[in-house]
C-alpha cells in the first residue's frame, strides 16, 4: 500500500533520503500510470482505424488531387500521433536490466516527446543543440528523466505563452557530461534565487505547485554524484546547468 506523505512523516520523522525516494516514486508512478495506460489505450485503436482507412483510400485510382493531398495529410498526422503514443510508453518504461548508466541525449529526447505538445500549445519553440558523441553517464535513466521533466516543465510554465526553450548537451570537465536547460522567461529575482532549492518554497499561486520539484531535482543530482547550478536575472531568462559523472 502506498502511504500518504502525512503517514510517512508521522512514522519516519525527517528521514530525508527515504522521503525523497517515496515522493519521486509516487509522483512518477501516479502520473505515468494514468497517462500511459489511459492515453495509449484510447488512442491506439482509433489511430489504427484511421491509418487503415486512409491507406485504402489512397489505393483508389482517379482521386481528385486535393482529396489525395488531404488524405495523405491525415495519414501523416495519424502516424505522428502513433509515434507520440510510442514515446509515452518508452518514457514510462522502467530500466528492467537494472543498469546504472544512461544516454543523456536519448533520455532528453524521450522527455521532449512526452512534453513537446505542452510546449507547442503555449507557442514555445524548442531549440536542441545535442552532442551525440557523448559517453554514457553513471546514473539511472529513470532518475535522469525525473530531473529533466522537472526542469523542462518549470521552464515551460515560467514562460507562459511564447518564448524559447534551449536544450544543450556537451562534454564537461573532469569526466562529466554537461546538460543545460535554458528559457527566455521572466527570470528569477536575486533575492529568490538562493531559495529555489528549498523544500516547499514556491513562487507559484496557491494550488499550482508544491515547492518540491527543484528540491527533489537537486537531491536526485546529489544521488547520482552530479551537480546542478542556476543562473538567472529578471527579464533575461533562466539557465540550469547539470553535470553528470561519466560511466566507467
Amino acid at each position: 500500500m502506498v502511504k500518504s506523505l502525512a503517514q510517512y512523516l508521522s512514522e519516519n520523522g525527517s528521514c530525508e533520503g527515504e522521503l525523497l525516494e517515496l515522493l519521486a516514486f509516487n509522483e512518477k508512478m501516479a502520473e505515468l500510470g494514468r497517462m500511459a495506460a489511459g492515453v495509449v489505450h484510447e488512442l491506439n485503436t482509433p489511430l489504427s482505424v484511421i491509418v487503415s482507412a486512409t491507406q485504402m483510400i489512397l489505393r483508389e485510382e482517379g482521386l481528385p488531387e486535393f482529396v489525395r493531398e488531404m488524405v495523405e495529410r491525415v495519414n501523416e498526422e495519424a502516424h505522428r500521433l502513433g509515434d507520440l503514443t510510442k514515446g509515452v510508453l518508452t518514457f514510462a518504461r522502467s530500466d528492467e536490466d537494472g543498469r546504472q548508466e544512461a544516454d543523456v541525449n536519448q533520455v532528453l529526447r524521450e522527455v521532449l516527446a512526452f512534453l513537446r505538445y505542452e510546449a507547442q500549445k503555449r507557442s514555445i519553440a524548442i531549440v536542441e543543440d545535442l552532442d551525440f558523441r557523448l559517453p554514457f553517464i553513471a546514473a539511472d535513466g529513470n532518475r535522469v528523466k525525473q530531473v529533466f521533466i522537472n526542469l523542462v516543465m518549470n521552464a515551460v510554465q515560467a514562460m507562459g505563452e511564447g518564448g524559447k526553450l534551449f536544450l544543450r548537451t556537451a562534454p564537461g570537465r573532469d569526466s562529466t557530461v554537461v546538460v543545460q536547460v535554458a528559457d527566455t522567461g521572466p527570470g528569477i529575482p536575486a533575492e529568490t534565487l538562493d531559495r529555489i532549492f528549498t523544500p516547499f518554497f514556491t513562487t507559484k499561486e496557491p494550488g499550482e505547485g508544491t515547492g518540491l520539484g527543484l528540491f527533489i531535482t537537486r537531491k536526485l543530482m546529489d544521488g547520482v554524484g552530479g551537480t546542478i547550478g542556476v543562473e538567472s536575472a529578471l527579464g533575461e531568462g533562466t539557465t540550469f546547468t547539470l553535470a553528470f559523472p561519466v560511466a566507467e
